[in-house]
């Protein structure tokens, strides 16, 4: 790899050409992302971006899974300011996807869940295996998506947005295809050659003229994008405090009557 870019603990980079490959690599947890790779996607979301020999962008996976979400077991320890904190930090991610102003393309197997959506959707196209799956399974963990369903909002019918986010079910490639989430199915051993491929084709475009109209894209959108991510940090600090209440008044629960107080007990009458 090019001394233009350092070295990552959560990311795998090779090049191909002018193609960049960056490989999420945390596959025994499913490719979550944590902070340490979110800290290393902006850094070489703006290396390449500043790199005069990558033209374009390639985003994968090892393992079985393309990302299950940000890293849930991070998110569920996080106090609710803290939580609020990560939702600004997450923001600062896509932001910088948005920038992006080279050809950006998914190569997606396995599963995309959550946060994994939102760095699919946030690209120029994407790629899938048959037995692709995508979702947002944050209503299952007591947590909330404020971008899901305005990411979700440029692509389906509100009705089905509204049932995907409130659910937590999952799409398969076939509907994905159906509803342009994903360009095209691919075969496994077949998907990142066709990716690198995609993304050769879209760079050999007129660049100026590309990223003009990719920013163009992203200035339509602008509004909505800022409301959810400024909604997403309020709605994560009041859904972390709605959860440790409930865990807080479950524990008490579970302890029973307090030692030395013996329960009272309703005793009938003597006539």
């Amino acid at each position: 790899m090019s001394s233009h870019f350092r070295q990552c603990s959560t990311l795998e980079l090779h090049r191909c050409d002018g193609v960049l490959v960056v490989c999420l690599n945390r596959p025994k947890a499913l490719n979550a992302i944590n902070r340490t790779m979110r800290e290393e996607l902006r850094q070489t979301l703006g290396e390449a971006q500043r790199a005069s020999g990558i033209s374009a962008l390639v985003l994968t996976a090892s393992g079985r899974a393309f990302c299950a979400g940000h890293d849930i077991k991070e998110l569920l320890a996080l106090s609710p300011s803290a939580a609020s904190a990560v939702m600004l930090e997450i923001g600062d991610l896509y932001r910088d996807l948005r920038a992006f102003s080279k050809p950006l393309v998914t190569a997606l197997n396995g599963m995309a869940l959550g946060g994994g959506v939102a760095l699919a959707l946030l690209s120029d196209t994407r790629l899938a295996t048959p037995d692709f799956e995508f979702g947002f399974p944050e209503i299952d963990h007591g947590l909330v998506t404020a971008l899901g369903p305005w990411l979700l909002g440029l692509f389906l019918p509100p009705a089905l947005a509204h049932q995907i986010v409130l659910s937590g079910a999952r799409l398969s490639a076939e509907q994905c295809i159906k509803y342009g989430l994903v360009s095209e199915s691919v075969e496994p051993n077949d998907l990142l050659s066709k990716a690198i491929s995609c993304a050769s084709s879209l760079a050999e475009k007129p660049q100026s003229a590309f990223s003009i109209m990719k920013a163009r894209f992203a200035a339509v959108t602008d509004a909505g994008f800022h409301e959810a991510l400024a909604a997403g940090a309020g709605m994560q600090e009041v859904a972390h405090t709605a959860r440790l209440e409930v865990r807080s008044h479950s524990e008490k629960h579970e302890h029973g009557p307090v030692e030395g107080i013996r329960p009272q007990h309703c005793q009938r009458s003597s006539s």
